[in-house]
Order: structure tokens, then sequence, then C-alpha cells
């Protein structure tokens, strides 16, 4: 554990699914008013997700706190207002590449597609599409793929989902065939991949410079993978209690698991700058 007693923090990045909200999806009203107080400190909150904008705005508005927000792991970041501060995407060609190598050897596997607010997939009522609509209160679009992209357009994410044993085998095999992507498992039935040059960790260097805040002075909260970068690269950090042992290893702290307040508790064992709004 590490001491918290000289460090004045000036910023949180905060991961949402596992780590914000339980495992019901809600976020409890202690953490609420936790983050609220921060806020009218002066203190930025950053949702920071794999999650499409219309994921992540309902969350923030829930909170009753205005900040920018990480999309898509970093591929795209909006300030207050939904305005995009920074965008990186996979070219329509590479687009469709990836989505022929999946059709032709992983087609058990339901694959979906995002771009800024838009997530399109070809079947609206597949069971995984239907699940992930229910955790995140997005609604796809059903259209072709070919149709989606312009020309000289690009995507921020693609998502694949499917049985644990067959997204293990189709992560292997896509970080194989192409190079300059960001492949992960975000959990065992979930593959993500965007642009190579993603990472939560590079959306945290860019808010820090647009802020004039010292990276030293930011704490983040993850509990899997994808979030180690981000929990490496701040000054401190927590990783939830439901978190895997290797992520927990490489957190600076690790706190209560997301069913009990997780956040909350951390945020309490720190000291903020405040700056009254």
């Amino acid at each position: 554990m590490t001491s918290h007693e000289t460090v004045q923090y000036r910023m949180v990045f905060c991961d949402i699914d596992g780590t914000l909200v339980d495992s019901t999806h809600h976020i409890s009203q202690r953490t609420r008013q936790q983050i609220q107080e921060l806020y009218h400190d002066g203190i930025p909150f950053i949702l920071v997700s794999a999650r499409m904008p219309s994921g992540i705005f309902p969350l923030q508005q829930e909170l009753a706190i205005k900040a920018p927000i990480v999309c898509y792991s970093g591929a795209l970041i909006l300030d207050e207002e939904g305005t995009p501060m920074k965008t990186v995407g996979i070219d329509r060609e590479t687009v469709m590449r990836i989505h022929s190598f999946i059709q032709k050897g992983w087609s058990h596997v339901c694959s979906s597609f995002y771009s800024c607010n838009d997530w399109i997939t070809d079947n609206i009522r597949n069971k995984w599409i239907l699940q992930e609509q229910y955790i995140t209160a997005s609604k796809p679009i059903e259209r072709r793929i070919p149709d989606l992209i312009p020309q000289n357009g690009h995507i921020h994410k693609l998502l694949c989902m499917g049985d644990a044993e067959m997204i293990a085998g189709l992560n292997s095999a896509l970080k194989e065939e192409f190079s300059g992507l960001s492949v992960y498992r975000s959990k065992d039935t979930y593959l993500e991949i965007m642009d190579g040059a993603v990472s939560k960790s590079s959306a945290v260097k860019h808010l820090c410079k647009i802020y004039g805040i010292p990276i030293e002075a930011t704490v983040s909260f993850g509990d899997n993978d994808n979030d180690v970068d981000m929990l490496l690269a701040t000054g401190t950090s927590f990783a939830m209690g439901n978190a895997p042992e290797a992520v927990k290893r490489l957190a600076k702290n690790v706190t209560s698991d997301n069913d009990h307040e997780g956040v909350a508790l951390g945020l309490k064992q720190l000291n903020f700058i405040k700056n009254r709004i």
C-alpha cells in the first residue's frame, strides 16, 4: 500500500464496467456522493471506458458532473459538450480485411463496429448484441459493414463477442495475422480491436497536458488487463478487489471490489487539492 499523506491529487481517471458500476451495472449512492464532492472541489473525474459515448454520458449525468469522457479506451475523447478532442481510428481497408478474416475462420463470433456514436451490426437480434445493449443501454444500428464506412473514413472499435474458448483463439489469430492493432480481451467473452496507437494511458497523458496537471498528481481505478497501462501511468492507482491477481500486483494499491464500493473507499484514502468551482 502506498502512502498518500504528502501527495495532493488533482485529477481522477476511472474505468466503468467492473470498477465504477457494480455487478448489476449501477453506481452506489455513497460512490456518487464521493464523486460529487470531488467535482465541487474542482477535481476533474474522468470516465474512461471501452464503451461508446451513449454508454458513458448517461452515467456522467447520473453523477451530476461535467468533464471530458474517454471512449473506446482512448480512441475517442470528447469534451463536456460532446465535441471530439482526439480521435484515432482504423482505416476502411484494414477494417474490411479484419471483417473478412473473422467471417472466414470465426463465423460463430459476433462482430460489431463502432464509429463516433454509432454502433453497427448486421444482426441486431443476435444474443450477444442484445446482452451488450442491456449492459450499456446503447442502441445498435443494423447495416452492412461495407455500407458503413466512407471511402476515406475510419472506425473507432471492433467488438467481437463469443464463447471464451473461441474468443481466446481469435485473439491469438488476429495478433498473428495483423500488425499495428491494439487487440485485447476486456473479459473472457469480449475481444476489443482498435488502432495500435490507442491506449487508456495515452488518453490520460493527453488530458493531463490539456489541463496542465502533472501526471504525478493523478489517480486511476481499474479492474482488468486493459486498465493496466493506465494504472501504471498515473501518480497512484487502485486495482479493484474483483481484478485478476496479475492486475492487483501491478497497481500501486488494491481497494474493495465493485460490489462493495471500492472506488469510494479508495478516494477516501487520498488528499486532493481543493479548488472549488
